[in-house]
């Protein structure tokens, strides 16, 4: 199978964001209108994945050049289980090989259903395959917890610290001063900082 990267314009966010209302649970997912907006100042990119031409995933990279890596906003393939998430993570880290990746995966926490648990699992599972390092950076936006990798192309001397500023920064640029300290939480043992 033949995959490629097209990027996706924000003129074209509106065909594929209800694929995203269906992939992702509102908490976790930004509006339509601040998606676009993103888009349009060159804070996030959306990636469409083609396989021999069908269009069979997406993902949206958060970043900015002040920041060294980018950030796994969104991504999401369809169907599962036929290597399209691998493809696709694959010829992003091609595209933000100089600066590196950043991906939150739900963290697992023991209050969750086993079927939870399990998925998520699967899901840190998945990025350790793809050559992310799980970091010691925590962090819980809207209420949902997460884990943070960091994939890199060269050693990284302080990977938790370069994570934790790196989201702190992207975060900060994207949301209003108020909403961000109201729904952002970034935290780093504190040996790791």
């Amino acid at each position: 199978m033949e995959y490629h990267l097209r990027y996706l314009p924000p003129e074209e966010l509106g065909r594929i964001y209800p694929k995203l209302q269906r992939d992702f649970p509102p908490e976790e997912r930004k509006s339509e209108q601040r998606l676009r907006c993103q888009m349009e100042k060159g804070l996030e990119t959306g990636w469409l994945l083609l396989a021999d031409g069908t269009e069979v995933g997406y993902a949206f990279v958060l970043r900015h050049p002040a920041v060294g890596p980018a950030l796994l906003d969104y991504l999401a393939v369809e169907p599962h289980g036929e290597g399209h998430g691998t493809a696709l993570v694959t010829l992003l880290q091609n595209e933000y090989m100089e600066g590196g990746l950043l991906a939150e995966v739900e963290s697992v926490l023991p209050e969750l259903s086993e079927e939870e648990q399990l998925r998520r699992q699967r899901c840190q599972k998945f990025y350790r395959k793809a050559g992310f390092q799980p970091t010691e950076v925590e962090n819980s936006i809207y209420t949902v917890p997460y884990r943070i990798f960091l994939w890199s192309m060269n050693p990284i001397e302080h990977p938790t610290a370069l994570a934790a500023q790196a989201l702190d920064t992207l975060y900060a640029l994207q949301l209003p001063y108020e909403e961000y300290c109201a729904h952002v939480r970034i935290e780093v043992p504190e040996t790791k900082k």
